[in-house]
């Protein structure tokens, strides 16, 4: 992590630590980043598909979390920055299915972290458009929407969304990221 922090000091950019948390609990796999947390160019990013619950193999199926669990994540966060008089954080949080994050009504924004929904998933523009439109409805105040795009998987079989394609979504996404 420390090379990629200088990279991204370098290049005055925000490094995001993405976490796949499998049986572990999500809080603890944040607090154990604190050392890095602390550092005013650091966020954190979640894929809660690979969330399981006993039982579950990533891979078979997507894993959830819910509004509860991303606001406690997100008053975490909103400590540090207030305990560190840090710069806004990001917490992007990856949805590649409604079922992903449940009680999404619950998500309740803090002050100095910026929440990000980022449509997650792969496949053609086609099917990424309507995966867009079902996972920004409905999507709660203060949120801030997210688009992911992979370059080798969304071009098998199709082809890569251009720039200009991803920016007539609406609503616009604030947030792109390539993978």
């Amino acid at each position: 992590m420390r090379r990629f922090h200088q990279l991204a000091q370098k290049q005055r950019a925000l490094l995001l630590l993405n976490i796949q948390p499998g049986r572990a609990s999500v809080l603890d796999e944040v607090k154990a980043l604190r050392d890095w947390l602390v550092h005013p160019d650091v966020g954190i990013a979640l894929d809660p598909e690979w969330e399981m619950a006993g039982g579950q193999v990533p891979g078979d199926t997507y894993g959830r979390t819910d509004g509860h669990e991303l606001t406690r994540v997100a008053r975490y966060l909103s400590g540090l920055v207030k305990e560190h008089d840090l710069p806004e954080k990001p917490l992007v949080f990856h949805q590649v299915a409604t079922s992903v994050v449940r009680e999404q009504s619950a998500l309740e924004p803090q002050p100095g972290v910026a929440l990000i929904k980022s449509a997650d998933g792969i496949g053609s523009p086609g099917l990424k458009r309507g995966t867009w439109r079902r996972l920004v409805r409905g999507l709660p105040d203060g949120v801030h929407t997210g688009f992911k795009l992979f370059y080798e998987e969304d071009a098998k079989g199709s082809r890569l969304m251009t720039p200009k394609e991803v920016l007539r979504l609406r609503p616009r996404p604030e947030y792109v990221m390539y993978e």
